[in-house]
């Protein structure tokens, strides 16, 4: 059987996907361990949905417990995706779908986690935590006490809900949903675009409330120019 076919009898319902995410944004940076990473935190996440789909083949069900287990270490928002990706294909393998093999799923969610890594770390990290500070760092200075507060709400809100759609639209889209977003190029469209409004935020940010000060010149030509100046 083609690993393409779309299945139509479905066990994995809505709320146990919720569960599943919910278990996964709880526990993703607890059970960290050099040798398995966030290992045990996804296993942790998809036990129950496992254990339904397996409920039948109980040594089915204990190679998934134990492959999924293996080392896994990702951006936790944007990797959410692959979650959604390996429940689709573990419910169908559970279902007959003889395509989909151990090897495959393993392969598939080790080749994820590194480009999930350096897309989800570089918008969370670089785009999303930055620009609402640079943006309210000022008013906090001038005493706003809401300012102080708004940029780890806006943060908090952008990290639960990329995590959740991205956790749903990986189990909608089976396996081919990363390579769909990745080439379509609106991924790196907004990573663009958010880049240059961030560094313009940051250097007004700086101009305003750093201040540098140097006695430093230097000769060109006939000139002699302040280094002060530059700055």
């Amino acid at each position: 059987m083609s690993s393409e076919v779309i299945q139509t009898d479905k066990k994995v319902t809505k709320l146990d996907l919720f569960k599943a995410w919910w278990k996964w944004t709880l526990a993703v940076e607890v059970p960290v361990s050099f040798d398995r990473m966030q290992a045990l935190a996804f296993s942790y996440s998809l036990n129950k949905i496992l254990r339904k789909i397996y409920k039948d083949d109980p040594e089915e069900l204990n190679n998934a417990m134990k492959r999924h287990v293996q080392m896994f270490n990702t951006n936790a928002d944007w990797g959410s995706i692959i979650h959604g990706i390996i429940i689709f294909m573990e419910e169908e393998r559970a279902s007959g779908n003889e395509g989909i093999t151990p090897e495959i799923i393993e392969s598939l969610k080790v080749g994820l986690m590194g480009p999930l890594t350096g897309i989800g770390d570089s918008v969370d990290q670089g785009i999303v935590a930055t620009i609402p500070l640079a943006i309210f760092v000022p008013m906090a200075l001038e005493g706003n006490i809401l300012a102080a507060f708004l940029p780890g709400l806006i943060y908090l809100i952008w990290d639960y809900g990329m995590s959740w759609f991205l956790f749903n639209r990986g189990y909608q889209l089976g396996k081919t949903s990363v390579l769909n977003i990745l080439s379509s190029g609106r991924i790196k469209k907004i990573i663009d675009i958010a880049s240059i409004v961030g560094l313009f935020m940051i250097g007004c940010l700086s101009d305003a409330y750093i201040n540098v000060s140097t006695p430093l010149e230097f000769v060109s030509g006939t000139d002699v120019v302040s280094l002060q100046g530059i700055l």
